[in-house]
């Protein structure tokens, strides 16, 4: 049988489509129950024109993760273009919907699957990601009214990562934690940032 002869947009399509569903698989059951055979299935292409796309899983979801970017910043400007939402309220939204991942189709990596990811990835593409990190969460910044310098992205980013990933990893990856308050965990954590926040908004205000 003659292989198939795809069109430019035909690839981009596939392209599209394996961005979508490494982050949906992501949100939905993690990384590691999602193979490259796993993604190809779902998406309907061979293993081999994969990697005419990719040059390993982990690469896609670097990728993903970018691609991820843009679609979160615009969410963040909605909520805070939103007449019927307060300034806390918009924030506390748009945390709480990362943290909950699972339930909002936002991919946001494990532990387990961060290492897994980073050991497979060349310094070069670390750092490069790394630094999109940053100007990831200083637009986040930026978008919530928060001054330029006030609040390092890097620490925001942690904070708001470290939240994220802890949660997703009770009970399973961290047992001793106590599961039946996750939830109020978060919310605190949630308040303790926006508390911050709000502090160096209203003190810029008065400069």
């Amino acid at each position: 049988m003659a292989r198939k002869s795809y069109s430019d947009e035909e690839r981009e399509r596939i392209r599209e489509a394996l961005l979508t569903t490494v982050l949906q698989c992501i949100a939905d059951r993690g990384l590691t129950h999602s193979s490259i055979n796993v993604l190809c299935r779902k998406v309907g292409i061979s293993k081999t024109f994969f990697y005419s796309f990719f040059s390993s899983k982990e690469e896609l979801v670097l990728q993903a993760l970018r691609c991820q970017q843009p679609k979160l910043l615009a969410y963040a400007r909605e909520l805070m273009e939103d007449p019927a939402l307060s300034w806390r309220e918009g924030v506390q939204i748009f945390l709480s919907t990362c943290c909950y991942g699972d339930r909002s189709g936002v991919a946001v990596l494990s532990l387990e699957e961060e290492q897994e990811v980073y050991r497979c990835l060349s310094p070069e593409s670390v750092q490069a990601f790394r630094q999109e990190q940053v100007d990831f969460y200083a637009q986040l910044l930026s978008i919530f009214g928060v001054p330029a310098g006030s609040i390092d992205p890097r620490l925001f980013g942690n904070l708001a990562l470290a939240m994220m990933m802890v949660h997703r990893a009770i009970p399973d990856t961290m047992p001793f934690l106590f599961p039946e308050v996750a939830d109020s965990m978060v919310e605190f954590q949630i308040q303790a940032m926006l508390n911050e926040m709000q502090r160096v908004r209203d003190a810029a205000r008065m400069v």
